[in-house]
């Protein structure tokens, strides 16, 4: 068994302006196959207890082997998910491209 980080997506049904969400989470499986099947099924019952729509997109990230064999524990500092991007873009216009407009945020007390 070894550590998976997923990242899911989903469009809110019930705000106004429907906005798009992205989540990481976290499972233990025995595989990139089992890790994304896992995350399949937590992204649904997300979305069924949020009134979300799930959109078509998985993708998963197995965590460091050293992680995985129990040599060290997960913690501040420990890298969950990772993606390059071949783009032939400046830095600013790569970074123009997540930068969707404000984002719906929360505090909490």
């Amino acid at each position: 068994m070894a550590w998976y980080s997923a990242r899911t997506f989903y469009r809110w049904l019930t705000w106004e302006d429907r906005p798009f969400e992205e989540r990481v989470v976290l499972f233990r499986a025995s595989s990139l196959d089992e890790a994304i099947e896992l995350a399949e099924r937590e992204s649904a019952e997300y979305a069924r207890e949020g009134d979300h729509e799930v959109l078509d997109m998985v993708q998963a990230y197995r965590i460091s082997d050293m992680i995985s064999d129990g040599d060290e524990e997960m913690g501040a500092g420990t890298e969950v998910f990772s993606k390059l991007h071949a783009l032939d873009l400046p830095a600013n216009a790569f970074l123009d491209r997540y930068d969707s407009g404000p984002a719906h945020t929360q505090t909490s007390e």
